[in-house]
């Protein structure tokens, strides 16, 4: 089938490169060359945001780039395998036409919500550049991204600011007394973001997080304290499940072949109180 024998390539390009599919900068699929190894991973980034990556790069899907380009659109065939999503990437004036684009890959956690907002408390020369660092890498890769209806995600910046602790937190509310809370996590590998408690309740990224939903101006850090647990808990929380599903990926089609699968073989899926 098509799309496993993109994922086989896929795989077989990270193996190449050195790259384990956990890691892989979805940008990657805007540079025809391989990322340099010294190039500033938040430059880059900075670089997509402004439709400056032009190119067809590798293992690119969608086939556009640009202004067009949009990282989390590229993985499809993952998401048709974990979850059965029946859709192909189509022009957004056939938006409304088309069904198939009514369930899309999507961000979960925004860096340049976080970013920008970060240069009003912290100093230019703080020590949190390292972990932005590493956050403007993890952003597009597939441990941040799931799908969601179009609708949920056009609107829940507004009420979220894009930080995914607050959206489940309003799932939780949601699915919860329906009795179907724990399969949602379950089917979409959202353990690292709830607790191993009776309900699997939803863990905040920082202390009073959740007390700050409906106040726009809160839901972003308050100081370096908060913003420093923010990006550790991020940046840990979006490995854990690009690990599980890269794990998943590897049994459904059974390619446990790649060197890479030896660092998956044995795991479980953490939840949010067992990663430090």
């Amino acid at each position: 089938m098509k799309e496993h024998t993109w994922i086989i390539e896929w795989f077989q390009k990270c193996e190449e490169l050195e790259i384990k599919p956990w890691e892989w900068d979805f940008k990657q699929s805007y540079i025809k060359e391989p990322i340099p190894k010294d190039k500033s991973s938040i430059e880059l980034i900075l670089d997509y945001k402004s439709r400056k990556l032009k190119e067809i790069g590798i293992c690119n899907v969608t086939k556009k780039a640009g202004r067009k380009a949009d990282c989390d659109k590229e993985p499809f065939y993952i998401y048709q395998l974990l979850w059965s999503t029946d859709y192909e990437p189509k022009p957004k004036s056939q938006l409304s036409l088309d069904r198939h684009n009514l369930l899309r890959g999507e961000t979960m956690n925004s860096f340049i919500t976080t970013f920008n907002h970060s240069k009003k408390i912290t100093s230019s020369d703080n020590h949190l550049k390292l972990e932005f660092e590493k956050f403007a890498t993890a952003t597009h890769c597939i441990g941040n991204f799931t799908v969601l209806p179009h609708w949920m995600n056009s609107g829940r910046y507004l009420f979220s600011q894009d930080y995914w602790d607050v959206t489940m937190y309003s799932l939780f509310e949601f699915f919860q007394p329906l009795g179907c809370w724990k399969q949602f996590v379950e089917r979409y590998f959202l353990q690292p973001y709830v607790n191993n408690d009776e309900e699997w309740t939803v863990s905040e990224f920082w202390k009073g997080h959740f007390d700050s939903i409906g106040n726009y101006n809160h839901l972003k850090p308050q100081n370096e304290q908060e913003l420093s647990e923010y990006l550790h808990k991020v940046n840990l929380r979006i490995e854990e499940r690009g690990k599980w599903m890269i794990k998943k990926v590897c049994e459904e089609l059974k390619l446990q072949h790649f060197t890479f699968y030896d660092e998956l073989k044995d795991r479980q899926i953490r939840f949010s109180n067992e990663l430090k």
